[in-house]
């Protein structure tokens, strides 16, 4: 047999017609999902370069495959009529499930990234891990039912470290989220789900602020959550940093330089953000102690206290900037002291800035990022993958 003009010489066989389709078909999925506007397939061939028959043939395909859909027609000059395509919203759907300490949301997406439904509902004081698992199955079930579609991907974000080797929760010292007593992967109604990711509340957020917030596309920035719990997100080198078993960037237990004495989170507690009988800060207090400008005592102390922390961390990582987010972030008299703290005890201060990212923002991006993956779209954004 005759060898062909291209191969001939290279020692390479040309590839099989399925390997040809299959990459035809990336090309011409990833040109149209990237669009705006509906395409036809003269339109995606001179983009791509790929031959009008070639364009033909692979949306052919992914239209009986589902992934793509005719959405109408438009006249060409000369009196033709070209049909318009487009990726098909319903062909799959993401969701992204948030278990926090006071509430619990349910979001779902469909294949184009819009949000078809949203569903919230209150964590009740004293509620058990039971009661937590229930409430979110039941916000799963009515997210399905409100929009009807194949679950490609879901991301569950919960307020405790979440183990990387496991993708189980790492309960700590006097953890005060339930959510820590529960096990995503096997707990929740998500057994459909082709892919499935957990990671806990503060990653969640840094991602939604590498991917849409004031630090976007910034590959290295510390996230600081300030609220019931501190901790921090580490985005060093353009990824997320976990740590040996997902507990990088627990802050709130950083000790405050003695043997005997106790952590950060305890400090502001004693400072009047909170109270010697529960771990963890008193929103309530904290809210009444930090609103007044100029600054209260209490919120004097505790800026010195959690700037001292924050210095102290952007000293062993030297991070481009630092994002303050969560509920203690929305104070601009206490944002500025931190900010003035940090200045002055960092050796080379990075910028701050206050970030309105929500865990939500970041697994419902992720998600769909995933959900996208599943059904064969090209990932050109250059988003970050999620690997715990």
């Amino acid at each position: 047999m005759a060898e062909s003009s291209s191969t001939r010489g290279t020692g390479l066989a040309a590839p099989r017609p399925e390997v040809l389709a299959t990459m035809t078909d990336r090309h011409v999925l990833a040109m149209v999902a990237a669009s705006d506007a509906p395409m036809s397939r003269a339109e995606v061939a001179e983009r791509t370069g790929l031959s009008k028959p070639a364009v033909s043939a692979a949306a052919a395909r992914l239209h009986e495959r589902g992934i793509l859909h005719e959405v109408g027609v438009r006249e060409g000059r000369r009196g033709g009529v070209a049909t318009l395509f487009a990726l098909n919203p319903d062909h799959g759907r993401s969701v992204a499930v948030v278990i926090q300490n006071d509430r619990i949301t349910v979001q779902a997406r469909d294949l184009r990234g819009s949000i078809r439904a949203t569903g919230e509902t209150a964590v009740m004081p004293g509620s058990t891990s039971t009661d937590i698992v229930s409430a979110t199955n039941s916000l799963i079930a009515e997210s399905a039912h409100a929009f009807d579609a194949p679950l490609l991907a879901a991301a569950v974000s919960i307020a405790d470290p979440v183990d990387t080797t496991s993708a189980d929760p790492v309960v700590l010292p006097r953890s005060v989220f339930p959510a820590a007593a529960i096990r995503p992967a096997s707990d929740l109604a998500l057994s459909d789900a082709l892919r499935l990711v957990v990671d806990n509340d503060v990653n969640w957020a840094t991602l939604g602020e590498y991917r849409e917030g004031r630090l976007r596309e910034c590959d290295d920035f510390v996230y600081v959550y300030a609220g019931q719990g501190i901790g921090a997100g580490l985005f060093l080198n353009g990824r997320l940093f976990r740590g040996h078993r997902g507990l990088a960037g627990e802050i709130g237990y950083l000790r405050d330089g003695t043997v005997s004495g106790g952590d950060i989170t305890e400090q502001l507690a004693e400072a009047g953000l909170g109270s010697a009988d529960v771990y963890g800060i008193d929103l309530v207090k904290a809210r009444a102690a930090l609103s007044p400008d100029p600054l209260s005592d209490i919120a004097a102390v505790s800026a010195d206290v959690l700037g001292l922390a924050i210095a102290n961390l952007s000293i062993i990582i030297n991070p481009r900037a630092i994002a303050f987010g969560g509920p203690l972030s929305v104070f601009p008299a206490f944002t500025a002291v931190i900010e003035e703290r940090l200045n002055s005890l960092s050796i080379d201060p990075p910028e701050l800035v206050t970030s309105d990212a929500t865990p939500l923002l970041g697994a419902g991006l992720e998600a769909h990022r995933l959900a996208l993956d599943e059904a064969g779209v090209p990932d050109s954004s250059g988003a970050v993958q999620h690997d715990v």
